[in-house]
């Protein structure tokens, strides 16, 4: 896969992810684009895991999500998650999770977007974004 190809990932509200309002709780919708995240590095050769083993990490420094539509029990979403770019030290993630019909497929009704900063630590300081890590993002 591409590094500039957007990374899919298929979500479904469960019952105990609902809050007092019966939609879907304002924190999965980040742990959701977390695993969006997660799905696009291990699509690329990339993991948590496997990076830390390096003694790299990467951390979210900046989150910004826009929440367009509630979202109930039962329904499915895409989240398609992309690199917006790099820094010294950082990486750019642009992410929209939208509904998806019943077989799956995306609509084009946006229930939330995100922009989210990552930059790569070691134990104590941000380090340069690692070279393997930059090529495949720059591959796009």
């Amino acid at each position: 896969m591409s590094a500039g190809e957007p990374t899919l990932s298929a979500f479904q509200v469960r019952s105990y992810e609902v809050d007092s309002y019966r939609h879907l709780n304002n924190g999965v919708y980040l742990g959701w684009f977390e695993q969006g995240r997660l799905d696009w590095l291990q699509a690329r050769g990339f993991s948590y895991d496997g990076l830390a083993d390096r003694g790299h990490w990467m951390v979210v420094v900046r989150t910004e999500v826009d929440f367009r539509s509630a979202l109930n029990t039962g329904d499915r979403v895409v989240v398609s998650t992309v690199t917006e770019g790099l820094g010294r030290t950082s990486v750019r993630f642009r992410q929209s999770m939208v509904r998806a019909d019943d077989s799956g497929r995306a609509t084009e009704v946006v229930a939330a977007e995100a922009f989210t900063v990552m930059a790569f630590t070691d134990t104590q300081r941000a380090i340069p974004v690692p070279e393997d890590f930059r090529a495949a993002v720059d591959g796009a």
